[in-house]
């Protein structure tokens, strides 16, 4: 008699059964601990508002710099502000980063290379402890936009298939979670404890939120694009004329017209500005001062995602990522080719789970 073959069915049953598990195990590990409870000042801010507004790429936390390394899949890396001293903090593929305290909140746009992509997507909103490598809690698994912490909340896009994209708040620990507006909230202008942002549903003139009470209302009489707060004025692309440079004085209510020609995008630290001048014929990136004054060509070409800190500040080629670049921020502004280390990693220096501590 024939011998009867085992059929395989089964076990292929099974190892789904387990994979399903571990995946649930994983995902209750990251979501569903509350980990340390968090505390931040009054007045505390995860990053500047022109970085939001160019990915939250980098953030600057006193001597520290944390980057989403593009030479090794948007991975969180920490530098020295000299740009040395380059370390692997998370490895996932992560954006808008933001820093107080002791911890990093991003938006996690990727797996990584922890090998647990196959429970599902994990991207979302996360909270990592400085130094403590896998120890992450999870605030919203959800496909997100820009994020901002404000105080003890956090403030992201949250998209849903019946939504849409719609801005949500949760709390530095998770709870609280809520659904804040109905509509696409840029959260880049930050004044206090108030967020000021074009209405998408009015022809983009400016409404105020309340953090405190939730409350939006109209607030300014102007159209902006991408506007960003620093020293008592709001810097935003026009977009009644033509897409140039201006700056709303808050205090005297004035407008100020700081560039002759359009804006693709900028930013603006310490009262030193960068923008991408748009161009069919001399596309370039250009330094100028706060008021308009000073202006200096720092690169020909075509330029996006520029990111400020204090020391340097970064960009890459339009569509190309990885060829990025840094030019002193007030300094000389003659530009070098960024190219950040690659760390050797290991699936084993990246354990999930057990929230942080």
């Amino acid at each position: 008699m024939a011998k009867k073959k085992k059929s395989t069915g089964g076990k292929i049953i099974g190892i789904i059964v387990i994979l399903v598990c571990i995946g649930g195990i994983i995902t209750l590990a990251i979501f569903g601990r509350s980990g340390s409870r968090v505390s931040n000042p009054a007045g505390t801010l995860g990053n500047t508002g022109g970085n939001i507004n160019n990915e939250g790429l980098f953030v600057e936390d006193g001597d520290t710099v944390y980057f989403s390394n593009p030479l090794d899949n948007n991975f969180i890396y920490s530098m020295k502000a000299d740009g040395s001293d380059q370390k692997l903090v998370q490895g996932v593929s992560a954006k808008y980063l933001n820093s107080a305290g002791d911890y990093l909140y991003y938006n996690q746009t990727g797996s990584g290379d922890n090998s647990y992509g196959f429970v599902g997507n994990m991207n979302g909103i996360y909270r990592l402890k400085k130094g403590k490598k896998g120890n992450t809690k999870g605030l919203d698994r959800t496909t997100a936009g820009q994020l901002i912490l404000i105080g003890n909340d956090v403030y992201y896009q949250h998209y849903d298939n019946t939504n849409g994209m719609t801005l949500y708040q949760c709390s530095v620990n998770g709870g609280d979670r809520t659904e804040v507006l109905k509509e696409i909230v840029n959260l880049s202008c930050i004044i206090g404890d108030t967020i000021f942002y074009p209405d998408q549903n009015n022809n983009f003139y400016v409404n105020s939120l309340d953090t405190e009470t939730l409350n939006a209302t109209p607030a300014l009489s102007v159209r902006m694009y991408n506007p960003v707060y620093s020293d008592g004025y709001i810097y935003y692309i026009s977009i009644d004329d033509d897409y140039c440079l201006y700056r709303y004085s808050v205090n005297n209510r004035n407008e100020e017209k700081l560039t002759q020609e359009r804006v693709d995008c900028f930013n603006i630290l310490g009262g030193v500005i960068f923008y991408q001048r748009n161009s069919k014929t001399e596309p370039c990136l250009i330094r100028m001062s706060a008021d308009g004054s000073s202006s200096s060509t720092v690169a020909m070409g075509n330029y996006t995602n520029i990111n400020m800190t204090s020391t340097y500040t970064y960009y890459h080629t339009y569509g190309d990522p990885k060829d990025m670049y840094r030019v002193s921020t007030t300094g000389s502004p003659s530009p070098s080719r960024f190219t950040p280390e690659v760390i050797v990693h290991h699936k084993d220096k990246f354990q999930l789970g057990g929230g942080d501590k």
